[in-house]
């Protein structure tokens, strides 16, 4: 879940701390809005630079020259040039489950300590990232082909972490003020718990030397772990968990300077690989699409010709999600894109909302499969495992988890017509023309699919291309206002900053699970159990069931692949074939309670239908992903096929 950290007291009594507040945000203001801009700059010229190398590559087989290279400092840019602004909206990830459950007195210091240690954890960050630009200038390092010096793009990337910091000190002063209007010595004493706390970690930090006992090796990584895990299920940033809990493991571990040397390097190697314009280019088409009507025009052609069947409007929301998540490859986008465009005309016809707001849910997961997924890209980057042939391993399971939804939705409609009753009747007119609208998709489709299985491009430059053709056909078709366009460049540079925050410190973080020795340790401790590999994969299933009832897709994906990807290897297991099953297991957490971000988002939406009565109507779609998991564990083929056609 996101949070945004304020204290949930609007409209009590104000204090001297909602002043200051009050005053740092009007400060950050300006700096967060330049920042925008400077990012807005960074996108495009890198959509300019991956188009024309694969233009000139493909057609006179002519390299830009230094396109790579430059690619990476505009994604230093691109990447944390929205922090600030993602902070003060309150859009970084966050699992705030536990803080549900607290009462008030302790909830809004909690808030109020998480955001301490993650203010900390920034001002450490951006410590390091300043010293890494000085180290650039100091030695002269400049960039391969145009002797472009680096150490000005790090100099932004610490001014950048600097605003993010005076964010949080701003969610902070909100938070303590918040604190302040309860008026009980017990929130006082939680937060200052939370202080002797902050202060601990940063003594472990820095001085590991100093610490009041020893540890074997193995039970220092296991406490750093645990601490990683204590944290998020507190409410912390998902980012600054881990970045503290590399901080603290490598530093027990080896000593201080090798944990904050580590952590400057590896945070600027992470957002200047070019690899991860991936992930700014494919939001912005995502966003462009939606904001150009595409994707309404995928609906009602998807309800011309399916809407007269039983359940035909559910069904429809399903197919359309399908090809919407081809384009977008986020879940979320989904649901706010179909919620909005089906959920009126289901409760016109008399859907029973359960299963109107559960269909839409589900569907939605879909994106995790079909390419381009920002799932499989998080997987490949994380194990290195070709994001091209994760891409197609999801094509297959992506269609045939629709064709499963659909086939269920029949079926409940059948047994019971007043649940979903049927649409109008479209003529053979009505549905020819209304496919002929949805050309836009199909053209970025090829774009994109036929782009990466030709080998044509690769999955970020499929990226860039996809983002370009959105933008042409959407300025040709008239279709996408200069406000439009702008917002669609600026929630794509939200988007991405709030995913990458969390791999900038998800590279320390797997630096630190590969010094303690924790991935062998559970691989021989699962070995020494002698499980079989169905034994296996079902253990391993079940605890991502488990784990991903109380957190997101992107960080049980972040935390859990570097312990059990080497375990699924060890045992024979496809790097491919297990990437596809873990992230449809994750992706079964955003319709699972008590978390389900996707239940959240169509709660949103339909406010008069209670959440759970949402998740009440997700259970029997549970049955799709049993029936999916069960064939592709049966049928690996099913998802190695294209891959291997490759």
């Amino acid at each position: 879940m996101q949070n945004n950290g304020r204290g949930a007291d609007d409209g009590r009594q104000s204090t001297p701390l909602d002043s200051v507040a009050g005053v740092l945000t009007r400060a950050l203001a300006w700096p967060s809005r330049a920042s925008i801009h400077v990012g807005a700059m960074a996108l495009i010229l890198m959509m300019g630079l991956t188009v024309a190398d694969v233009v000139l590559r493909n057609l006179f087989s002519i390299v830009v020259p230094g396109g790579m290279e430059m690619t990476g400092l505009m994604m230093i840019l691109a990447a944390l040039s929205t922090l600030a602004a993602v902070e003060l909206e309150g859009s970084h990830i966050r699992v705030d489950m536990l803080l549900r459950l607290l009462p008030e007195w302790a909830r809004a210091p909690t808030v109020a300590g998480g955001l301490l240690l993650t203010f900390a954890t920034m001002v450490v960050t951006g410590v390091q990232i300043f010293l890494q630009a000085l180290y650039l200038h100091d030695n002269g390092i400049v960039t391969g082909v145009f002797g472009v010096p680096e150490w000005p793009f790090v100099a932004c990337a610490t001014v950048f972490i600097a605003l993010f910091a005076a964010a949080l000190l701003t969610n902070l002063t909100t938070a303590l003020s918040a604190v302040a209007r309860l008026g009980d010595a017990r929130s006082v004493a939680v937060f200052l718990a939370w202080m002797l706390a902050v202060g601990v970690i940063l003594a472990l930090v820095l001085f590991p030397q100093h610490m009041p006992f020893e540890l074997p090796r193995g039970a220092r990584g296991l406490f750093a772990i645990c601490l990683c895990f204590v944290l998020i299920f507190l409410g912390v940033h998902v980012a600054a968990a881990m970045a503290v809990t590399a901080l603290v493991g490598i530093s027990i571990l080896i000593n201080a300077t090798a944990s904050l040397t580590s952590l400057g390097t590896t945070t600027i190697d992470v957002v200047s690989d070019p690899t991860w314009s991936v992930v700014p280019l494919f939001t912005w088409m995502g966003l462009i699409v939606v904001a150009a009507g595409f994707a309404e025009d995928l609906y009602r052609a998807a309800y011309r010709w399916i809407g007269h069947l039983p359940g035909g409007l559910a069904s429809a929301s399903t197919v359309a999600c399908a090809g919407l998540s081809s384009i977008v490859g986020d879940t979320l986008s989904g649901v706010y894109s179909m919620g909005t465009i089906a959920l009126p005309q289901m409760r016109k016809y008399g859907y029973d909302m359960k299963l109107a707001t559960a269909s839409i849910a589900c569907a939605a997961t879909i994106g995790v499969m079909i390419p381009p997924s920002l799932a499989f890209i998080v997987y490949g980057m994380i194990t290195e495992v070709s994001i091209g042939k994760l891409f197609m391993a999801g094509i297959i399971p992506g269609i045939l988890f629709a064709v499963l939804l659909v086939s269920l939705i029949t079926i409940r409609a059948i047994l019971n017509p007043g649940m979903a009753p049927r649409g109008e009747v479209s003529t053979w007119s009505e549905r020819i023309q209304s496919s002929g609208r949805v050309w836009p998709i199909l053209v970025l489709m090829l774009l994109v699919l036929g782009g990466i299985y030709s080998g044509a491009v690769t999955p970020n430059e499929a990226g860039g291309l996809g983002a370009f053709g959105a933008l042409a056909i959407s300025v040709l078709t008239r279709r996408l206002s200069w406000a439009a366009l702008w917002q669609s460049i600026e929630r794509a540079l939200l988007l991405s900053a709030a995913i990458i925050v969390i791999f900038m410190f998800a590279t320390a973080f797997s630096r630190f699970i590969a010094i303690s020795g924790l991935t062998q340790q559970l691989a021989d401790l699962i070995i020494g159990l002698e499980l079989g590999k169905y034994q296996l994969i079902a253990a391993i299933l079940l605890f991502y069931v488990l784990i991903g009832m109380f957190m997101n897709a992107l960080p049980a994906l972040v935390l859990t692949v570097p312990l059990f990807f080497p375990v699924a290897m060890a045992a024979g297991f496809d790097p491919v074939w297990f990437g596809v099953v873990v992230v449809i297991m994750v992706e079964l957490g955003v319709v699972t309670p008590p978390i389900g971000v996707n239940v959240f988002a169509i709660a949103a939406l339909a406010r008069d239908v209670p959440m759970y009565d949402v998740f009440r109507g997700v259970f029997p779609f549970w049955i799709a992903f049993l029936v999916l998991i069960i064939l592709i564990v049966a049928f690996p083929q099913i998802c190695l096929f294209l891959p291997s056609l490759m």
